[in-house]
């Protein structure tokens, strides 16, 4: 095995992915002893791009964090199963895996009676503004609503808390809120009342006025134990969903008959898939190897990373 490993890095390549009819006889001869050479080409052209997982620009939108803990487990899909392909007595067949890890891979901690105070509030769900593009409250409220805001008296303080639609303020109210572990900011799940709210925060925020809340924090997170598990029996990277590249990128795995997996990636990354390759099959670690040498994005480290907890 180590020895077809250091050929690996050694097959000459192009950044042209189209091969002429002899380099592809070339790449299907080392191919045949699990060489994924057809692979490294396309890996290594200029025009295959290499996606990444970058963070989402942050924003007072609570839908602007990546549902990280709905992963596996996401409607109109089967919990936690993935399909992908395998070689059976020289036949390439569709194989799926049911796997408990991906169908548990989230989990959400209720807190009944949560207390804090309005400045701990990062966001809110709802509003007649756009929420993305704001990066704060503050600059929403003072962008769309300044005539809430000043003069910041105690009777505008008062006056804004009084609102309606600011139902976290009262009692049983369906308004909560909510926290994602590898985000770590906290958002109103509101129905309404989002500029009230904002200016009530910022006029308490310069009047140095404690505005307590209290409601129902649901906070979100990833099993540390599922990431464990699927990095254990599987490497796992990020690839471009475009259906070109895909089919190239598909072709070129099938040419070295490697058994692998595939699923789509949550919100925002909706063009990128993730790939599994299974780590007790050694045509798929051929295939790992020669993604890692082409600097293709770990999906394994990232997701180690963000069970941390540690917010990206």
């Amino acid at each position: 095995m180590h020895d077809h490993d250091s050929t690996i890095a050694s097959i000459p390549r192009t950044a042209n992915p189209l091969m002429t009819f002899a380099g592809g006889l070339y790449d299907a001869a080392r191919e045949a002893f699990g060489i994924p050479a057809s692979l490294l080409r396309l890996l290594d052209s200029e025009t295959y791009p290499r996606p990444t997982l970058e963070t989402p620009r942050r924003t007072i939108a609570a839908s602007g964090v990546v549902p990280w803990h709905e992963w596996g487990s996401e409607s109109g899909r089967v919990r936690g199963e993935l399909h992908g392909w395998e070689f059976s007595t020289g036949t390439l067949c569709s194989t799926h895996q049911m796997r408990e890890d991906l169908a548990h891979f989230g989990s959400c901690r209720i807190v009944e009676d949560w207390t804090c105070d309005i400045q701990q509030i990062d966001g809110v769900s709802a509003s007649k503004s756009n929420l993305q593009c704001f990066t704060t409250l503050d600059e929403m409220v003072e962008t769309n609503s300044r005539e809430m805001i000043e003069p910041p008296t105690i009777e505008k303080l008062h006056a804004n808390l009084a609102h309606g639609e600011i139902r976290i303020l009262q009692e049983h109210s369906s308004d909560y809120f909510i926290q994602h572990q590898w985000d770590g900011r906290v958002f109103l799940i509101n129905s309404g009342g989002s500029h009230h709210f904002a200016a009530a925060r910022y006029i308490a925020k310069r009047l140095g006025v404690p505005v307590p809340l209290r409601g129902k924090l649901r906070t979100y997170s990833i099993h540390s134990s599922a990431v464990a598990s699927l990095r254990r029996d599987f490497e796992m990277f990020v690839v471009s969903d475009d259906s070109t590249l895909s089919v190239a990128f598909d072709d070129a795995v099938r040419s070295v008959k490697a058994a692998y997996f595939r699923r789509r990636l949550p919100v925002p990354y909706g063009d990128r898939r993730a790939i599994f390759l299974p780590r007790t099959e050694r045509r798929a670690m051929r295939v790992a190897q020669a993604m890692h040498a082409t600097g293709c994005f770990d999906l394994g480290v990232h997701l180690q990373t963000l069970a941390t907890g540690a917010p990206t």
